[in-house]
């Protein structure tokens, strides 16, 4: 990877576990739903709140891409449902993400930034809605490109075009890096670039494409690229 100038990086179980973090978050605001808002906390337990957003999704494909407004909607036809003022909605999707970026970086990740961040341009290109300025980590990266940002999802080529052009580099030039085989590696190859599976829990690769580049972490990926 000789000609490489920038490297794009996926965020949710690339930088951190994003389940855990999940997990906490619907608990922690299913416990102020019950205390604000008693007669959808006593009818749907913390697991509904999640199958609420899922059925959103199933109903709303044009909302596929923004997560954020997907489970704002999600609030939106409970507090309706219950008899609740709608406009709630937008209080408890703050309340949401505040949650949802308490994260703990795998400790692998602020080191391999650095390094990387002395070499090459960082992007960040996420189908989340996890903000690097919330972070601590903003300082690595040239910017940030989310679907909600994009309208589009990755692996759909458009997002990981714009990434390109934000580096002002050729696809041939950007190594995209995460956890997703598809949505990371393969659609990353698809638009031209080259694609990195950071692969931690050690999974098997199931699909005829193969990567450019397989690591355990980041650390991995570091040495790799001082190889090159």
């Amino acid at each position: 990877m000789k000609s490489l100038r920038a490297i794009s990086f996926d965020l949710d179980d690339t930088l951190w576990a994003i389940w855990p973090v999940i997990d906490r978050a619907e608990a922690v605001l299913h416990e102020h739903i019950c205390e604000q808002f008693p007669r959808i906390g006593a009818a749907h337990d913390v697991g509904d709140l999640r199958l609420k957003r899922n059925e959103i999704h199933q109903r709303r494909p044009d909302l596929a891409h923004d997560l954020t407004e997907l489970r704002r909607v999600s609030f939106e036809s409970l507090l309706q449902r219950y008899g609740y003022d709608p406009a709630a909605s937008h209080d408890l999707i703050a309340r949401f993400l505040d949650l949802r970026h308490d994260v703990t970086l795998y400790p692998d990740v602020v080191p391999a930034l650095s390094r990387l961040s002395e070499r090459f341009k960082l992007l960040v290109v996420s189908n989340g809605n996890a903000d690097i300025s919330r972070l601590g980590i903003a300082r690595f990266f040239h910017g940030q490109i989310s679907s909600r940002t994009a309208g589009v999802k990755k692996p759909d080529p458009v997002i990981f075009k714009m990434a390109c052009e934000l580096l002002e580099a050729d696809p041939s030039e950007v190594l995209h890096v995460g956890d997703h085989p598809v949505e990371d590696v393969i659609g990353a190859q698809r638009a031209g670039l080259k694609g990195a599976w950071v692969n931690r829990n050690g999974d098997s690769w199931s699909h005829e494409t193969a990567p450019h580049a397989v690591v355990e972490d980041l650390a991995q990926l570091v040495d790799l690229l001082d190889q090159t």
